[in-house]
């Protein structure tokens, strides 16, 4: 067994304590865990605070950083009661999408965002009533959605004083297993999928300014609070600067913090794109700039790709070194010239104004 695969094997033996935490609370470790760090959901979505010890920083790590998201992509719950499951960001409808993801405008607008399922609603006479708390009306473009949404939500049965269960959806019975979680490690195509990226990004006639960013990007070597914390730079917070709710990641700071994935969400909107986004980079440039199967501009969509998380990444800079405030519609609009920029000096012919450009954007990128 050579390096890689031992590192491998530690991996997926320490993940039998994320297993335990995540499926069973009432052991006494579980407990005092919980008491001390916050357990499962603090565990899901907090940050390292001073203080931690190792082996809950390492667990943090597997758990966020494995090979594809492992852990994340094969734990999702099996609803009983809804006690345990946050409705909007936990994953319990059988995908592998949140509601947020999923339905992330009715999400922004929802007062209930941080409920779990039995906070969502009500039993009568042990019949499951949904009550949702919407900070608007919906508008009429919305009510295929909400149609949906409703569709989605009531095929699954939320059943009085039945728990809730954390599946592994790798093994029949349900169960973690080391060999399970070993043997995906090891067929993760990462490396694959790594040279297929740099391939593409090498490609993009894009500044080399920008492939170099979007390099580290993908290789998670941006200098972000949580890579500054792993080389021990130690913070006073380490949240994310434009939430402040979870610990700054790559994968949350571009792709999943309420305040970029809005842009995502309207980015896709221009060739009528729909459904959910990973949260890795490498995952979600894939199928991003493979453009949900849409007949599109592959090399201008690719491009905007870039052109979006580098403006993210200069205005997060500003934020946090300028005290300028985050704002996503500036975003857009400077991510949206940057792109036309690019097209204009790199694209033969390319040679429309950029208002007539952005005015139509939904035909160059189509």
């Amino acid at each position: 067994m050579g390096i890689k695969e031992i590192s491998k094997f530690n991996e997926a033996l320490l993940g039998k304590w994320i297993w335990a935490l995540a499926s069973d609370q009432q052991q006494l470790w579980a407990r005092i865990i919980n008491s001390k760090y916050g357990g499962w959901e603090e565990f899901q979505s907090g940050r390292d605070k001073r203080g931690c010890s190792h082996w809950w920083r390492d667990l943090r790590k597997i758990y966020h950083h494995s090979g594809q998201n492992i852990f994340q992509q094969n734990m999702a719950w099996k609803v009983g009661g809804g006690d345990r499951i946050h409705f909007w960001t936990d994953k319990w409808l059988g995908e592998d999408c949140t509601l947020q993801q999923k339905y992330n405008s009715l999400f922004m607008i929802s007062r209930q965002q941080h409920s779990t399922i039995s906070k969502m609603g009500t039993f009568s006479e042990d019949r499951w009533r949904w009550d949702f708390k919407w900070r608007r009306n919906l508008f009429d473009h919305e009510n295929d959605l909400a149609v949906n949404f409703m569709e989605d939500i009531t095929s699954i049965s939320i059943q009085r004083y039945v728990k809730d269960n954390m599946m592994w959806k790798a093994e029949s019975t349900g169960v973690y297993s080391t060999k399970s979680a070993y043997r995906i490690m090891l067929n993760t195509n990462a490396s694959a999928t790594d040279v297929r990226n740099f391939k593409l990004i090498w490609k993009m006639k894009i500044p080399p300014r920008a492939t170099v960013f979007t390099w580290r990007l993908l290789k998670d070597r941006l200098p972000t609070k949580g890579n500054l914390l792993r080389r021990n730079v130690i913070f006073q917070d380490v949240g994310c600067p434009l939430c402040g709710q979870v610990q700054e990641e790559v994968g949350h700071l571009f792709l999943n913090c309420q305040r970029t994935m809005p842009l995502w969400w309207e980015s896709m909107t221009w060739i009528q794109a729909v459904g959910p986004l990973p949260a890795v980079p490498a995952s979600h440039l894939t199928l991003f700039c493979e453009g949900f199967g849409a007949n599109i501009n592959h090399s201008r969509w690719c491009g905007w790709w870039v052109a979006l998380t580098s403006t993210i990444w200069q205005h997060r800079n500003n934020l946090i070194f300028q005290g300028k405030q985050f704002d996503s519609s500036k975003v857009m609009e400077e991510a949206m010239f940057l792109a036309w920029s690019w097209l204009k000096s790199r694209e033969k012919g390319f040679n429309t104004s950029f208002n007539h450009w952005s005015s139509n954007i939904k035909e160059y990128f189509g």
